[in-house]
């Protein structure tokens, strides 16, 4: 049961007492046709009350036997008023107020008060940042759980709504309870706690969430907005990263350690003129409890994810010495290149193709950012229709794995090592200890040919893993052969048992990190969150 809903039995209750007050008055008064139509008022609003519990607590609530002893007595008294026998004012009085306390007390005791949880995700490739904390209150039986699934549009080079999407209905597993978005009104359930996963509202320039569903509207439609960031940040992160709607409307934001939860503080102070808003206030706000995108890695692998047909094919045929990798493209890095107005990016997306069709010891998974293409169009026109044939004809040659499903997950569950550009994802094998390289878009073309030496490449890494950088596995490729801590990619590629033999120490420095890295990030928001909410209102 909500609170608004207990809330409204506990005034029916106190209406009742009112109108036995009245009730008094009128047997004081002789007047038995009154006190007859109140006490049917006072059943019927008992009746009433009794019908709401059992349909939201179900027929066998305790507090229904009482509700029923009562509405018997409310009956007995009127057939006697109506068959004109002696009433005691005092007596009918005071055995109505003794089963009506007996009610107050039934319902106040045995009633919980559910508290209803409605997240709000628009990209089901994204959700993985809402799946722990969701299914944690789903399976906390104090909790209602509505998982929403909201439309997004793309946003057209002028800044307008273009096309809108809603990803629903077969993006997510059958775990997903799903909720259609039309059938949901906000406005009327007024959820205690609501999640959001997009900070941006009318900032960002690629997409855009219905606007029914940007922060600065839902924070006057809940007791607690939640914000839970649905990428993972690097530990040097967008100082404006703690500006946003979503961290400024919010009531909590959750992000993944306690540096980053410095970051977020120090910019959201600097950068917000609001009255009241002191350190202590911004420090109450954000909470480094963990990111559930890292207890999805924690509690899933290879098969979680089956395989299409097609892939199976590939995978079951490579060598035992082949290793999988993830050519990871991601917005930042198309539009942070700066060779050729960008299209120094196209040219090195590929020759990296070339340079992997060659290699034999490897099997390439190619994945673009799921609105690579759509920001592209938005943002790069002049790149859109030369990237969408570089894909094409990957797809049409079949010698590798192309992948635009929305579950990250599977690539990294499936994936050995990592090369592409810089992003989250780099943040996710790190986690698992799977080695990243980041690409070098200056050098396309002109990437060795010949592999270096193990003894060189043993050397840059064990330098690489002696200074603890923050991204403890993440390395940089070099314009040309192997130097100091840069790897060539036929070097990364050509010597990956040494550079795996590192896995275990580099995942260990990396998970330490993160706050609850252990798997239970989300089942200690929801938790936080609850307890923080119960104890605000008292109950």
């Amino acid at each position: 049961m909500r609170k608004v809903q207990k809330k409204q039995i506990e005034e029916t209750i106190a209406l009742i007492g009112k109108v036995h007050e009245e009730i008094r008055k009128q047997l004081a008064d002789g007047n038995r046709e009154n006190v007859m139509r109140l006490l049917s008022d006072a059943q019927e609003g008992a009746i009433q009350m009794g019908n709401l519990i059992e349909q939201l607590e179900g027929e066998d609530a305790s507090s229904i036997h009482p509700i029923e002893e009562y509405c018997e007595t409310c009956y007995r008294l009127y057939e006697e008023l109506a068959s004109e026998e002696e009433q005691n004012p005092s007596g009918v009085y005071r055995l109505l107020k003794k089963m009506l306390t007996a009610v107050d007390n039934s319902v106040r005791m045995t009633v919980p008060v559910r508290l209803e949880i409605a997240f709000f995700c628009y990209k089901a490739s994204m959700s993985d940042c809402l799946e722990s904390i969701y299914f944690a209150a789903k399976e906390d039986p104090s909790c209602d759980a509505y998982f929403i699934p909201i439309p997004y549009y793309d946003r057209n080079p002028n800044g307008s709504f273009g096309e809108m999407h809603y990803e629903a209905e077969g993006y997510y597993p059958d775990s997903y309870e799903l909720v259609d978005w039309k059938k949901y009104n906000v406005e009327m359930r007024r959820p205690d706690i609501i999640y959001i996963m997009n900070p941006y509202d009318d900032r960002n320039l690629v997409t855009s969430v219905h606007p029914d569903f940007y922060a600065g509207r839902l924070r006057d439609l809940t007791d607690c907005l939640v914000y839970v960031p649905y990428f993972v940040h690097m530990e040097v992160p967008d100082k404006g990263m703690g500006t946003t709607p979503g961290v400024l409307y919010s009531d909590l934001t959750f992000v993944q350690s306690e540096n980053i939860r410095n970051c977020y503080i120090e910019s959201f102070l600097n950068e917000n003129d609001m009255e009241g808003l002191t350190l202590r206030t911004a420090r109450e706000k954000i909470i480094a409890l963990g990111s559930p995108k890292m207890d999805k890695l924690v509690h899933t692998g290879e098969s979680d994810y089956p395989l299409p047909a097609e892939w199976k094919k590939t995978v079951d045929q490579r060598k035992t010495d082949q290793k999988i990798v993830l050519y990871n493209l991601s917005i930042y890095g198309a539009l942070n290149t700066r060779e050729d107005n960008g299209e120094g990016y196209l040219k090195k997306i590929r020759s990296a193709l070339e340079l992997f069709r060659n290699q034999k010891d490897v099997i390439l998974w190619l994945r673009p950012h799921p609105l690579l293409a759509q920001t592209l169009h938005s943002m790069r026109p002049q790149l859109f229709r030369e990237y969408e044939e570089i894909l094409r004809e990957y797809r049409s040659e079949g010698w590798g794995i192309y992948d635009d499903t929305p579950d990250i997950n599977r690539a990294v569950a499936w994936s050995d090592v990592c090369y592409g550009d810089l992003s989250s994802v780099e943040l996710l094998f790190e986690f698992l200890g799977k080695p990243v390289l980041l690409q070098n878009t200056s050098n396309a073309g002109k990437e060795p040919k010949k592999k270096g030496s193990a003894e060189g490449v043993r050397k840059s890494v064990e330098t690489f893993v002696s200074k603890d950088y923050y991204n403890s596995y993440v390395l940089s490729e070099a314009a040309g052969e192997t130097m100091g801590e840069c790897l060539s990619i036929v070097d990364f590629l050509g010597y990956l048992d040494i550079i795996l033999e590192y896995s275990d120490e580099q995942s260990a420095k990396f998970r330490k990190l993160y706050a609850n890295a252990d798997g239970t990030a989300g089942e200690k928001i929801h938790e936080y969150t609850v307890t923080l909410l119960r104890r605000a209102r008292n109950e």
